[in-house]
């Protein structure tokens, strides 16, 4: 079963991107935006675009930019989902 993680906690992001298994999701959001200058994204991630923008962090190639109305729809997606703080 797919995961889905969610990341806001830039310090969690080698934990995170380590439990990770095929098929599982990564969603990226406030404060875990400047995670994106260190991180190789897995092939299914997104970032709340706003979140990077308000802190100057340049969006990744390969990680969808994402609303707050895309986030929900991610959630809904996955029927767990794991919250990295």
């Amino acid at each position: 079963m797919a995961v889905l993680h969610i990341l806001s906690n830039p310090d969690a992001a080698a934990s995170c991107l380590a439990s990770m298994a095929d098929g599982d999701a990564l969603l990226i959001l406030g404060d875990g935006a400047f995670a994106l200058a260190n991180l190789v994204p897995p092939e299914r991630s997104g970032v709340i675009a706003q979140d990077a923008l308000d802190r100057g962090i340049a969006l990744s190639e390969g990680v969808d930019r994402l609303s707050y109305a895309n986030f929900v729809e991610w959630v809904v997606a996955y029927r767990s989902s794991v919250s990295w703080t």
